[in-house]
């Protein structure tokens, strides 16, 4: 979001209008109204002459230099700090964290931004990723892509879905590949946190080859290794036994939470050819092999319960203890590796009298696995394995596209651009590996009670004289059965295919010098939810060079992913809640498919659609050729969000499961279509460039405020003739006020010869984090509602470009080493973690690092 220094050149296809690069090196001076800030831009349109600042709808154009220039060594965390409307919280660890890194505009999931890269839709990932405070999802994992491989990333803060089809809702982001023949570079990064933990090593290159006299061939390759980052606390309970001595001697600093250790490798060629000067190929591949580390949450050998302000009831020993193997407290972890690969090929033909017409072929594939570590099968006693895995899925989408583009004479417009396509799309998800099954069937100790446990002939009956003061006598509870993380049952494995196809048509035209107005229709039939139409209408009207009018109304579709669809996952009741402390009734549990006829007992429908409909309006203020101002006001309607119901208990849904044949189970959640959204907004971006004798000053304010609200809610179920909540009021709260309603972006470039110094301001406002049904009285498991204050971080870097072939950058992240607001004791994961998942900019504190960047 800093000033504009490379031209926007694109190829945006995926059923979207076709659409053919324009590179600038330098903005436009000369004509009212061009200045250095403008760029010459494509997305969102079919013209080939609209820029930054004479667009009917809000684009944005983030250069190389600006990413470098975050001292981000992935690209999600990069938009992060440059881009106002992108909230994706940067603090995700455990099971919330699960290595996937998407895009989020406008305050809504990453379900609803669409991402491209060189105007190629891209595959998603095949696990159902959560990322608070949104529901899970499968969605584009942008850190497969190679940092090094990008020129720049265009974003477009609007809904689109009638041009770049289904998840363009809140906007689309498109990845800009390198396209160079000749050249190179290789920089090597190395920085860590000031507080401790996270060292990180990033290696990355490309090169540019050319194929004759017609073609390139462009290289690039990133290699990432980071420790993780702990930022755990002691624990706040009681931790063992009354009596036990450990109580007082035991370092009760022993977790780990904080930001997942992560091993990535990424490497991606783009290439081009052109056989004449109307015929030419294009294509790209990417390969990506990622592993991430996260802990999860400590089992101890006390009870947890909910009756006790200390987390923990002194006079029980929990079910989840295996004495023989972990005689004290065991910390489980969990590793994920996703493999990735993807590739397009197409082929471009154009001339005057035809037009041009792009058809190509793409292809993606994910897998996902996980592991669980240090963990055991309390049901297998001291013989049980204490690592398991757990399993993978695998998703694949290919694609064929055809679009046309065509200038048409029409006498009473200055230039009419007619666009058309079809697209046709295969989608798969489902069950690559099962998990092992030591890790979730039942051992020889399933069923039994504690009591039974530590009794007279029990297994156990060895260690009781160590526990003095603890009631063995207790039968309320049966030990647990399966590890920490159930994996992939056979019960549960299976695939879900869709087909899609349709097509589009749409016009641009600039009606007058000063008038421009677009229209894009959308049919698209889904193999398993139907047909769907949609619009995009855009206009733009100038009063005067330097004020602007535009404009849009549109409306979307998203079909409920796959993995959504398809999954279905069993498992055992965990003790486990953000206080650690247990509500459910122990049993088995299942997330059904809503689609199973099993689950309409427990009032699960089949999903729908979610549907959108966007307005919005804005200036462009454009004072002289060095500065601009821009102001978007939108509404974003969506329909039937699809949510996760709250676990269902109680005695009608035990008898629903046992009427189904389920004996054991006792809880039971699906996939639901919760309610309607509506989001209010407004974004702002100014900037202003100062040249002087031998030095240039750039300066960039960006904010984006919003305000989202929830209506029509589809809040109970009924089981067995009882009316059930599916839908907490902490689910709706989290919607509303889980995220910051306004952010603030103030950026400075100071360059004068070989040196550049770079200084950003973000502001994140309070955001929240609820739970219960009512808001500000604590729930049954300790936790309560906080409002989290608003943050403020700087970031600085200073770099040298010398006459040769190399740089050095020096970047501070943090550079106040300020820390989010911590939890209060009651909302502390197991008692450890004092930060929470949401936190918009992460708890790592102060990062430092540098690089050095040799060209040739």
């Amino acid at each position: 979001m800093r000033s504009y220094s490379t031209a926007l050149a694109a190829l945006l296809g995926a059923a979207a209008p076709t659409i053919y690069a324009q590179d600038v090196n330098t903005a436009v001076a000369g004509a009212a109204g061009e200045g250095v800030l403008d760029t010459v831009v494509v997305l969102g349109t079919a013209r080939q002459d609209t820029t930054a600042l004479t667009s009917t709808a809000p684009v944005d154009v983030i250069t190389p230099e600006q990413l470098r220039e975050t001292g981000a060594v992935t690209i999600n965390q990069a938009l992060s700090k440059l881009h106002p409307s992108f909230n994706f919280p940067q603090g995700q660890n455990a099971v919330k964290g699960q290595g996937v890194r998407a895009a989020s505009l406008r305050g809504v999931g990453p379900a609803y931004t669409l991402i491209l890269v060189n105007g190629k839709r891209r595959n998603v990932s095949a696990q159902l990723s959560g990322t608070d405070p949104w529901p899970a999802a499968q969605v584009v994992d942008l850190n497969v892509l190679p940092v090094s491989a990008v020129q720049r990333v265009e974003v477009l803060r609007d809904g689109a879905a009638a041009q770049y089809g289904s998840d363009a809702i809140a906007g689309v982001v498109n990845i800009v590949l390198k396209d160079n023949s000749s050249g190179g570079d290789v920089t090597a990064n190395v920085g860590e946190y000031t507080d401790g933990g996270g060292f990180t090593r990033s290696v990355n290159g490309w090169t540019g080859l050319s194929i004759g006299d017609n073609g390139f061939v462009t290289l690039s390759a990133d290699f990432l290794k980071n420790d993780n980052v702990d930022r755990s606390e002691e624990d706040w309970r009681q931790l063992f036994p009354n009596g036990d001595p450990r109580n007082e001697t035991f370092d009760k600093k022993y977790g780990q939470w904080g930001q997942q250790a992560r091993e990535h490798f990424s490497a991606l060629v783009n290439a081009g050819y052109e056989f004449s000067d109307s015929v030419s190929a294009y294509g790209w591949a990417n390969y990506a092999h990622k592993e991430g580390l996260n802990y999860v949450n400590p089992e101890r050998i006390v009870k947890a319960v909910t009756s006790n302000p200390t987390g923990t009831d002194g006079t029980r020993i929990s079910e989840t203890a295996v004495l023989g193997v972990y005689p004290d407290i065991y910390q489980p972890y969990m590793t994920y590796t996703a493999e990735d690969i993807a590739a397009v090929a197409g082929l471009r033909f154009s001339n005057e009298s035809f037009g041009e017409l792009d058809t190509a072929v793409s292809f993606g594939q994910n897998e996902t696995g996980r592991h669980t570590y240090s963990t055991i099968n309390p049901s297998l006693g001291p013989d049980s394995p204490t690592d398991f895995y757990l399993g993978s899925w695998q998703s694949r989408t290919t694609s064929v596209t055809s679009d046309y583009r065509k200038e048409l004479p029409v006498g009473w417009v200055e230039s009419l651009v007619a666009s058309a396509g079809a697209l046709f799309r295969h989608e798969y998800w489902g069950t690559e590996d099962l998990g092992d099954p030591r890790g979730y069937n039942g051992g020889p100790l399933a069923g039994l009670t504690v009591a039974q446990l530590y009794g007279p002939g029990g297994i156990y009956n060895q260690y009781v004289s160590q526990f003095p003061g603890v009631n063995f006598a207790d039968t309320s509870r049966i030990p647990a059965t399966g590890s920490s993380t159930a994996g992939i049952r056979a019960e549960d494995a299976g695939s879900i295919t869709r087909n899609v196809k349709g097509g589009y048509v749409g016009f641009d035209a600039a009606v007058t010098d000063k008038f421009d107005v677009g229209l894009t229709a959308r049919y698209e039939d889904y193999s398993d939810f139907g047909d769907t139409s949609n619009y995009r209408l855009t206009a733009r009207y100038e009063f005067i060079p330097a004020l602007a009018l535009r404009g849009t109304v549109s409306t979307g579709f998203h079909a409920p992913s796959l993995a959504q669809l398809g999954n279905q996952s069993s498992g055992y009741t965990s003790n486990w809640s953000n206080s650690g402390t247990g509500v459910f009734a122990p049993g088995r549990t299942r997330v059904f498919r809503t689609a199973d006829p099993t689950a309409a007992a427990f009032g699960a429908k089949p999903l729908e659609p979610e549907e959108s409909t966007t307005y919005s309006v804005g200036f462009v203020i454009r004072p002289d050729s060095s500065s601009s101002i821009t102001i978007d006001a939108y509404r974003l309607q969506i329909d039937d969000v699809i949510q996760v119901t709250e676990t269902l208990q109680g005695p009608t849904v035990t008898a629903a499961f046992n009427a189904a044949g389920l004996n054991g189970y006792t809880q039971a959640s699906y996939y639901w279509n919760a309610w309607d959204a509506k989001t209010d907004g407004v974004d702002l971006v100014a900037r202003k460039q100062f040249d002087f004798a031998n030095s240039t000053l750039d300066l960039t304010a960006a904010a984006s405020w919003l305000d989202t609200e929830v209506s029509d809610v589809n809040r109970e179920v009924t089981i067995g003739g009882a009316p059930l909540i599916a839908i907490r009021n902490a689910k709706i709260r989290d919607a509303e006020t889980g995220t910051p309603s306004n952010k603030v972006i103030l950026n400075g470039r100071y360059t004068i010869g070989a040196w550049a110094a770079d200084a950003t301001v973000t502001r994140y406002d309070e955001y929240r984090y609820n739970v219960g049904d009512v808001a500000g009285v604590a729930a049954a498991n300790g936790n309560v509602d906080q409002i989290f204050s608003p943050e403020t971080y700087l970031d600085l870097g200073v770099s040298y470009q010398s006459q040769g072939a190399w740089r050095v950058d020096v970047l501070v992240q943090n550079v106040l080493n300020d820390y989010p607001d911590k939890y209060v004791n009651g909302n502390r994961a197991s008692g450890i973690n004092p930060y929470s998942f949401i936190a918009p900019n992460g708890a790592s504190g102060r990062f430092v690092q540098g690089s050095f960047t040799y060209s040739f």
